[in-house]
C-alpha cells in the first residue's frame, strides 16, 4: 500500500514538471495583443556577462515616445527620460564590455577603417598645397587618406592596451607607407578605472580638436590653429589621468553617440619628448602637459564638455640641409657663443579653451590657443614669437530615418604663428 502512494506520488510530480512549461507557454501566447510581457534579452547573454555592443540593458518600449506624442510630456521630459536610461545602461557596460570573460585572450578586439577622397582644386591660377594634407594639391587624383587598424584590450583588471598603425602615410612619395599612430598601455590602480597611468606613443594635450579621433570626428580635418600644436596629435612619453565614475559615463555616452573624443582624464598630466610624432627626442628637455575637462549635465539631460589644454618645453626646428635639396634658414643666435636660440631650440607654449555642445541636433565647438614658438620671419630668420588662433564650429545633425542621419556644419578659424614641425617653421598669417 505504501509502495502505491510512493508511485502515486512520483507519478505527480512527474506531469506537473512536464505541463509547468506547457502551461507557460500557453499563458504567454494568450496575453492580449498591445501588451509586452516581461522577460528576459532574447539572446543568451554574452559569456562572463558581458554587455554585447548594441544589447540594451532596459526592455526597449515606445511608451516616451507614445506619452511625447500625445502632449503628456515635453521634449525636455523626453531627452531626460532617455538620458537616464542611457546612464544606467552606461554604468553597467564600462566595466562589463572589458572584464567579461576570464581568458584574457577573448577580452583583446580588433577593428579599423578607411577614408577615401577624390579632392579636385577649383583654382587653376597658382598651385594649392596644404601642409597637415597631402591629398591636396594639383593633379592629386584618388587618395586614401587614412588606412588605420586597431588591436586593443584590457588583458586584466589592472592591464590595458591599445595599438593603432596607419596603412596609409606619405612618405618620400610612397602613399602606403606603414607607420605608427598609437602604441600604448594603461595600468589602472583602482578597479573603477578612476586613475591610470599611460605609457608610449599617445595623444598629448594640445586641443579638443586633437583628442577628437578622426573616426569620429565630423569635421574632414582638424583646425590649423590647434593642430600645429602637436604633429599628427602625439609623441612619446607618460602620463597620469583622473576620472571619477560620472565623468567615465558621460564621456562613454558622448563617444556612443555624440561624436565624442572619449576618456582621457578629467584631469591629466603629461611628460614627452615633444618632437613629434615619430621624430626622435632632438634635446634633453622634455616637454610637460596638463589636462583639465569635465563633461556637464545640462538641465534636461543634454551634455555639454568644457576643457583647457597647456603644455610647455623646448622644440628643436628643422632648418634643412643642402644634401636634400632644401632650403637652408637662419636661426636667431648670438655670434660666437652657444644659446638655446643657435642649437635650433625654441620654447614652445601654449594655453587652449574649449567648449563642445554635442548636435542635439543643433551644437557648436569652440576653441581658442594663445602661446609662443618658433617662427620664420620676413627676412628667413627662425625666431621665437608669438601666437594665437581659434575656431568656431557650428553643426547640425538631422536624423531623416530610423537608421540613417547626416551631419552638416560650417567652421570659420584662423591662425597666427608659426608651423614648427615644418622646415623653418614656416609662418602662417
Amino acid at each position: 500500500m505504501n509502495g502505491m502512494k510512493w508511485l502515486g506520488l512520483v507519478a505527480a510530480l512527474c506531469w506537473i514538471g512536464t505541463a509547468a512549461p506547457l502551461l507557460a507557454e500557453e499563458s504567454q501566447g494568450s496575453a492580449k495583443p498591445g501588451v509586452t510581457p516581461v522577460a528576459g534579452p532574447s539572446a543568451p547573454p554574452a559569456q562572463g556577462g558581458m554587455i554585447r555592443r548594441g544589447e540594451s540593458a532596459i526592455e526597449s518600449t515606445s511608451l516616451e515616445d507614445l506619452m511625447l506624442e500625445k502632449g503628456i510630456i515635453t521634449m525636455d521630459d523626453w531627452i531626460r527620460i532617455k538620458a537616464e536610461e542611457e546612464r544606467r545602461t552606461s554604468e553597467r557596460s564600462i566595466v562589463a564590455e572589458f572584464t567579461g570573460s576570464s581568458r584574457w585572450y577573448e577580452r583583446i578586439s580588433m577593428f579599423g577603417y578607411g577614408m577615401f577622397r577624390y579632392n579636385p582644386t577649383l583654382s587653376t591660377d597658382k598651385p594649392v598645397s596644404f601642409y597637415n594634407d597631402s591629398s591636396i594639391g594639383d593633379n592629386k587624383g584618388f587618395f586614401f587618406r587614412r588606412i588605420r587598424w586597431v588591436v586593443t584590450g584590457q588583458v586584466s583588471d589592472h592591464v590595458a592596451f591599445f595599438i593603432q598603425p596607419d596603412l596609409a602615410s606619405n612618405v618620400g612619395g610612397n602613399i602606403y607607407t606603414l607607420s605608427m599612430r598609437d602604441a600604448y598601455g594603461d595600468f589602472m590602480f583602482d578597479r573603477d578605472r578612476q586613475f591610470r597611468l599611460r605609457v608610449g606613443l599617445q595623444r598629448v594635450p594640445v586641443s579638443f580638436d586633437n583628442w577628437q579621433a578622426s573616426r569620429v570626428r565630423m569635421a574632414i580635418d582638424r583646425a590649423d590653429a590647434t593642430n600645429t600644436g602637436a604633429q599628427s596629435e602625439r609623441d612619446t612619453g607618460l602620463s597620469i589621468m583622473w576620472t571619477p565614475k560620472v565623468a567615465q559615463a558621460r564621456y562613454k555616452q558622448m563617444l556612443d553617440y555624440m561624436y565624442g573624443p572619449g576618456d582621457y582624464g578629467a584631469l591629466g598630466l603629461f611628460v614627452y619628448n615633444g618632437q613629434g610624432q615619430t621624430n626622435a627626442e632632438a634635446n634633453a628637455d622634455k616637454h610637460v602637459g596638463i589636462r583639465a575637462n569635465w563633461p556637464l549635465e545640462l538641465p534636461g539631460g543634454r551634455l555639454m564638455e568644457v576643457g583647457m589644454n597647456a603644455y610647455r618645453g623646448m622644440f628643436n626646428v628643422n632648418m634643412g640641409t643642402a644634401a636634400a635639396g632644401t632650403t637652408l634658414y637662419s636661426f636667431n643666435g648670438p655670434a660666437g657663443a652657444p644659446s638655446r636660440s643657435a642649437a635650433k631650440n625654441y620654447l614652445d607654449e601654449r594655453l587652449n579653451f574649449s567648449v563642445y555642445l554635442p548636435p542635439q541636433p543643433w551644437g557648436f565647438i569652440g576653441e581658442f590657443v594663445v602661446g609662443r614658438g618658433p617662427e620664420r620671419n620676413p627676412q628667413g630668420i627662425v625666431e621665437e614669437r608669438a601666437l594665437n588662433g581659434g575656431y568656431g564650429q557650428l553643426h547640425y545633425q538631422w536624423k531623416y530615418s530610423n537608421v540613417g542621419l547626416a551631419n552638416f556644419y560650417s567652421r570659420y578659424q584662423y591662425y597666427n604663428g608659426g608651423i614648427k614641425f615644418t622646415t623653418g617653421a614656416a609662418s602662417y598669417r
